[in-house]
């Protein structure tokens, strides 16, 4: 059959995948060669979309279905049924809304400098259920602790300096003077394998909030082997319930420049750092009242921990109680006189607290102020269970016994 030089290309195309058609109709498959996929609608062997990247022809542009990179300044749904690849830095902008539906597993590429933020105004949604989380972990074959970034969130809330403020990992703003500020719910999500280090040798935390308002809700949350914090809030109000960090290099939960939320049953292991820190800006002349806030329900099981509860510089004005610990060398770490002095002006009460098997060398507390009562020894459940898994936690977690 002769074809005409003047014949697009398009036939020639149609024409060569006939071919192919109607070869494998005549011949087996050859168990060594590669078998395309291509053409199934289907999201497999080394495709970066369905049906597009590897070995397939074609193109896959940066919004092709399936790959989180950029910019986002529309709102998104993501579909559960795709398995998403976060393939470099992802910014939800003022006005922009990303929405994850419970089942999604989104997929970072390590070493590429991944990471999810959100700016003031924009809104994230993480839709989890108990038995079906929204999951957000590294791409490699071998994930390990440090792979991708985290998640940071910036919010309009008020923060120590009562100004706004730019954070320090990625150098966006973040607080202001609205209380209700929302930046959207997370609720049964499970962060792995993030924490990497930044450009300024700072380890990313597993989720950062930075002075996020009242109006955002945080509950049902794991990170889960962080190569930083677990899960940092740095100002703000939002509450945060039902908390778990399962092995972290670095703090456990840490509280910042004066968060003014109240927490409540946070599960804490495999720590290699301070279960809880609790420290504020101590450089600041004019922050704003204090607010005393509450922490209840709390277990630290070690015996990783360096110390269950660190109150460093300036300290805040918190309230903790029902707090179970397990395996520790040092209970509580009063550091510098900054946070000793606001010891003795009754900024840190600790109603209930109970050191179980604690290590053979385990000193309570160094604080050695004029109040030595800041903390009261009981019997205690922590967050529901004493040292083993919550309850609470079954369906959704990893790692837990």
């Amino acid at each position: 059959m002769y074809i005409g030089p003047y014949l697009p290309k398009s036939v020639f195309v149609v024409l060569f995948f006939f071919l192919i058609i109607s070869c494998s109709d005549d011949n087996p498959v050859d168990d060594n060669e590669v078998v395309l996929t291509c053409f199934d609608g289907i999201l497999n062997g080394d495709e970066i979309t369905v049906d597009c990247g590897g070995v397939c022809p074609g193109f896959c542009p940066l919004e092709s279905i399936g790959i989180l990179e950029g910019e986002l300044v529309s709102d998104l749904q993501l579909d559960p049924s795709v398995e998403y690849r976060l393939t470099g830095p992802y910014l939800i902008r003022d006005k922009a809304g990303l929405s994850i539906p419970a089942g999604t597993v989104i997929k970072a590429d390590p070493g590429v400098g991944a990471y999810i933020a959100v700016a003031q105004g924009g809104i994230l949604f993480a839709f989890g259920q108990p038995e079906n989380p929204v999951i957000i972990t590294s791409g490699a074959e071998n994930p390990a602790p440090g792979d991708w970034g985290g998640i940071i969130i910036c919010g309009k809330a008020p923060i120590d300096t009562g100004e706004v403020g730019r954070s320090d990992i990625i150098d966006i703003f973040y607080g202001g003077s609205e209380l209700e500020d929302t930046s959207g719910g997370l609720n049964y999500l499970r962060i792995e394998y993030a924490g990497a280090v930044a450009e300024n040798q700072q380890n990313f935390d597993g989720i950062a909030l930075y002075g996020v308002g009242a109006f955002t809700n945080v509950t049902n949350v794991q990170t889960y082997e962080s190569l930083g914090n677990g899960i940092r809030f740095i100002g703000g109000n939002a509450d945060a319930e039902r908390l778990v960090v399962t092995n972290a290099a670095g703090n456990g939960i840490a509280v910042t420049n004066d968060w003014s939320g109240n927490g409540d049953s946070w599960y804490l292991s495999g720590v290699s750092k301070a279960g809880i820190q609790i420290a504020s800006n101590e450089l600041v002349e004019s922050p704003n009242p204090i607010v005393t806030d509450t922490i209840r329900n709390i277990s630290l099981v070690g015996p990783t921990f360096e110390e269950g509860l660190n109150y460093s510089e300036a300290g805040g004005s918190y309230v903790l109680t029902n707090v179970h610990t397990t395996g520790m060398q040092l209970g509580i770490n009063v550091e510098g006189p900054a946070a000793s002095n606001q010891i003795d002006l009754g900024n840190l009460q600790i109603d209930s607290i109970q050191f179980d098997n604690p290590a053979t060398d385990f000193v309570p507390t160094n604080y050695t102020g004029t109040n030595p009562g800041f903390y009261q020894e009981n019997m205690t459940i922590g967050a529901g269970n004493e040292a083993l898994k919550p309850d609470w936690a079954n369906g959704w977690t990893r790692g837990l016994q």
